[in-house]
């Protein structure tokens, strides 16, 4: 019996981490709330020592960011990006993983070149739909 351990750096699974702020959250509407928030309710102390006061503020202002956008945890089983798709985009790629299955199980030669242009034709819809809506997303955000 031999027992083996391998440890690289490429295969370590990503931990829980810090709670980190949604930036995707920050619409314009959501800009307004924390502006309206932090210059109303802020901690505007005058106070004698600068460095105090930049912590206070700078607490503050991560708070009000974390209530407003949001927080998530690092890691999890989300794909990249999805969070700027659309539902039509969605939709497109879910066709071009059913296409892909469709292509990797088959067997025959006539069902397997079938299912090669059923997959390429897929894939290239639902590159055209993710492109179309993460630059709509982005417009929406600039």
């Amino acid at each position: 019996m031999l027992d083996v351990e391998l440890k690289c750096s490429k295969w370590k699974k990503r931990g829980a981490g810090e709670p980190r702020v949604k930036w995707w959250n920050l619409t314009r509407e959501n800009a307004m709330k924390l502006a309206g928030r932090i210059s109303n309710e802020g901690v505007w102390q005058k106070v004698d020592d600068a460095d105090t006061m930049w912590e206070v503020m700078t607490k503050y202002i991560r708070r009000s960011l974390k209530k407003i956008l949001g927080t998530s945890r690092r890691g999890g089983n989300e794909m990249k990006g999805v969070w700027c798709w659309n539902e039509e985009a969605k939709e497109k790629v879910k066709e071009k993983k059913e296409a892909y299955a469709a292509f990797t199980n088959s067997k025959m030669d006539e069902k397997e070149d079938i299912s090669r242009v059923r997959y390429k034709e897929a894939k290239k819809v639902a590159k055209k739909a993710v492109a179309v809506a993460k630059s709509m997303a982005y417009d929406r955000l600039y």
